[in-house]
C-alpha cells in the first residue's frame, strides 16, 4: 500500500469476522498536534476503543454490536477483533476535531482508499459521516461493495437507525448480524 500514509487498523478475526462478512469502518480524518507515523490508525483504536473515555469509539463499538446500554470492556474488545478501520483522508487534518479537509485531501484520498480496499477485500463498507459519503467516490468496477453510511458517531444520533443500516447492508450479502 504505497500510497497508504496511516495504515488501517485491522482486527485479528477481520478475515473471519461474526458477521459472515468482512466489515470496513471508513472515518473520515485523523486529527492531531504532531506527525504521527503509518501505525497511527492502529495506535488511535488501541488508545480509544478498547475502554471507556471516547464517545465517538463508544458510540461506533455499541453500532458494530448492535446494543444501544452500557457495554463491557470486554464486548469493545470483542466487537473491534471483527472489523477493519481506515481514515479516508490521509493527512492530519488540524490538532482539534471539527476541522473539515481541505478540498485537495480528499482529492488526494482516493487513491489511497482504493490501495486499501484492494487489499483488504471488504464486503461491506460502513461509512461513518453524511459529510463523507459525499465525498467517497465510487470504486472501479472490479472491486464489488456493499455500503452503509450511518451519522457520524460524535453526533446526535439514534442508535437503531444506525443499527439497521449496518444491518441491512449485512443481510444483502446473507449474513448474520
Amino acid at each position: 500500500m504505497s500510497k497508504v500514509r496511516f495504515k488501517p487498523y485491522v482486527g485479528e478475526k477481520y478475515h473471519h469476522s461474526r458477521y459472515g462478512i468482512k466489515l470496513l469502518v471508513l472515518g473520515e480524518s485523523h486529527y492531531h498536534d504532531e506527525e504521527p507515523d503509518s501505525d497511527f490508525t492502529t495506535q488511535v483504536v488501541n488508545q480509544n476503543a478498547f475502554q471507556p473515555g471516547s464517545l465517538f469509539f463508544t458510540k461506533l463499538t455499541k453500532i458494530l454490536i448492535g446494543k444501544d446500554s452500557d457495554i463491557t470492556d470486554e464486548e469493545r474488545r470483542e466487537a473491534w477483533k471483527h472489523v477493519a478501520f481506515y481514515n479516508y483522508v490521509q493527512e492530519i487534518v488540524g490538532d482539534e476535531g471539527r476541522i473539515a479537509p481541505t478540498n485537495t485531501m480528499w482529492q488526494n484520498a482516493y487513491t489511497p482508499f482504493v490501495e486499501v480496499v484492494r487489499a483488504l477485500r471488504p464486503d461491506v463498507i460502513l461509512i461513518l459521516g453524511y459529510r463523507l459519503e459525499n465525498q467517497v467516490l465510487e470504486l472501479p468496477p472490479e472491486l464489488k461493495v456493499e455500503w452503509a453510511c450511518i451519522k457520524h458517531p460524535s453526533s446526535s444520533s439514534t442508535y437503531e437507525h444506525s443499527f439497521e443500516q449496518l444491518r441491512n447492508s449485512i443481510h444483502r450479502l446473507n449474513g448474520v448480524f
